[in-house]
């Protein structure tokens, strides 16, 4: 595969998230692929992953994994599919072991860690706090194919109603990239709010990219806030692993009084309820993570204590509040990642296929990237190869739609200020072209969100089990941009 303007490939990966790279080590021998993303290889959410991934390998069998995931999500799920994620957890523990994924041990045994939601230690750890990073630098080096950094994709290529591959920029420069198979790694869409847990380059590219080709988008009105990112001087300063809490951490206020003690499970209730109670109790005054009885600190949770360090402040007690950290909802696929459009894949958190419902039970998304990526990889349908002619490239914006998100959307919000912030998005003029275009694929996504936040807030999507969005109904778009994309 030489690397010109125009390449062709067998299939084109877009993300160089866990979810990405498990469908690159699970693709068929002799299949050819290519993999980008628009920083570096490491700039991931996966990266950033601190707590570990579930898996009920050390147990009877998935049954118990089963019904937390479940209970965790409050419905809005799909049986099945948590079955079948729950049930594949000893296979992907053994495929990571057998790529050499150092998990935590002490004399033969290994550490597991318990999480909110769970009712019993079944996170599987690297490094204390450090999972993703290990997890990450293990797998990434056996990647057998062409990895291309700073490679922002705009545009899907479509013939036919078929997607046969991608446009954007590389290092600056138009590329185009036509594939047999396109598959949607792209994470979530943390990055497009002011106060997140995500890497700042996650701002949900994929879901606006399947939109605008005709894929079916669903429950983006559910959006995980993380309940511990730690606070100082009036800033979000990062994710304060959940793990913590489950070595024996609690949430109090400044007079020590704990916030969830009247809860059935304490401090490692589910996220979404630890976040409201600390959402609420904060208007009245701050809250404080209360790390003292936590034994082994330093070893077992670096991350933690390293950042502490770097902002001067005593580990002990720190400040901490809710943050954007994870969709529930997304581009709705199959169980082979097989999206309503012939040709387009997705995979891992910008992927929905029933398995998180309202919540998401802490690790499971690590889960969801391993044994989906082998799914994907293993059933991935190559269309024939299509001659492809010139593209012709959607228009952008350069404005942010970052400060209204972030304004409007949180553990809290109204419907009145959801609504004005959709209605003054929707007359947004989109005239920008070239590499300006990648904000168009914000905007979409930051329409999507609102609508989904609608959705959820008037009681809209209590009659049917998803709330389902395609880009052929509806009305973004004023100007009628929302329309499949036009190639010759």
């Amino acid at each position: 595969m030489s690397l010109h303007r125009r390449l062709e490939t067998d299939v084109l990966i877009i993300g160089t998230g866990l979810a990405a790279i498990s469908v690159a080590l699970h693709l068929p021998p002799g299949t050819e692929a290519l993999l980008v993303t628009k920083g570096t290889r490491f700039e991931t959410n996966s990266v950033r992953a601190q707590g570990g991934i579930a898996s009920a390998y050390a147990e009877v069998d998935h049954r118990g994994h089963f019904e937390d995931t479940c209970q965790a999500a409050k419905g809005r799920i799909n049986p099945s599919v948590v079955d079948y994620v729950t049930r594949s957890g000893t296979e992907a523990m053994e495929f990571l072991l057998r790529q050499g994924v150092p998990f935590d041990q002490s004399e033969g045994e290994f550490l597991l860690g318990r999480e909110g939601a769970h009712r019993l230690p079944r996170i599987y750890h690297c490094g204390g706090d450090e999972t993703g990073k290990r997890i990450m630098e293990t797998l990434m080096p056996r990647v057998p194919f062409p990895i291309l950094e700073q490679t922002r994709i705009t545009e899907l290529i479509q013939v036919n109603g078929q997607v046969v591959g991608a446009v954007g920029y590389s290092d600056g420069e138009p590329i185009e990239i036509v594939a047999r198979a396109t598959i949607l790694a792209t994470g979530g869409v943390g990055g497009l709010f002011a106060a997140s847990t995500n890497d700042p380059s996650i701002q949900g590219d994929g879901i606006a990219l399947a939109f605008e080709a005709g894929a079916t988008i669903r429950d983006l009105g559910y959006i995980q806030h993380h309940p511990t990112v730690l606070v100082h001087a009036g800033r979000s300063e990062g994710l304060i692993t959940e793990a913590l809490r489950g070595a024996g951490a609690i949430l109090v206020t400044k007079s020590g009084d704990r916030i969830m003690a009247d809860h059935p499970m304490q401090d490692l209730a589910a996220r979404d309820e630890v976040a409201k109670r600390i959402h609420e109790v904060r208007k009245r005054e701050p809250v404080y993570l209360d790390t003292s009885n936590v034994i082994d600190r330093t070893k077992r949770f670096p991350t933690f204590v390293e950042k502490c360090e770097k902002l001067n402040i005593n580990p002990d007690l720190v400040e901490i509040a809710p943050g954007i950290h994870f969709l529930m909802g997304g581009i709705e696929t199959d169980l082979t990642g097989q999206t309503h459009v012939e040709g387009l894949y997705a995979v891992g958190e910008t992927a929905s296929i029933g398995l998180h419902g309202r919540n998401r039970l802490a690790s499971n998304s690590l889960l969801e990237c391993v044994v989906m990526g082998k799914a994907v990889a293993e059933q991935l349908k190559l269309l024939p190869e299509l001659a492809v002619k010139q593209v012709k490239r959607r228009p952008g914006t350069l404005r942010s739609v970052t400060d209204r998100l972030s304004q409007v959307i949180g553990v809290e919000m109204d419907v009145r200020q959801v609504q004005e912030c959709l209605d003054a998005l929707k007359g947004w003029a989109l005239e920008e072209s070239g590499q300006e275009a990648e904000n168009r694929l914000r905007y979409v996504t930051a329409c999507l969100l609102l609508e989904g936040a609608r959705s959820r807030l008037t009681g809209e999507d209590e009659n049917i089990e998803q709330v389902a969005v395609t880009a052929t109904t509806g009305g973004i778009f004023n100007r009628g941009y929302r329309t499949v994309g036009y190639h010759e």
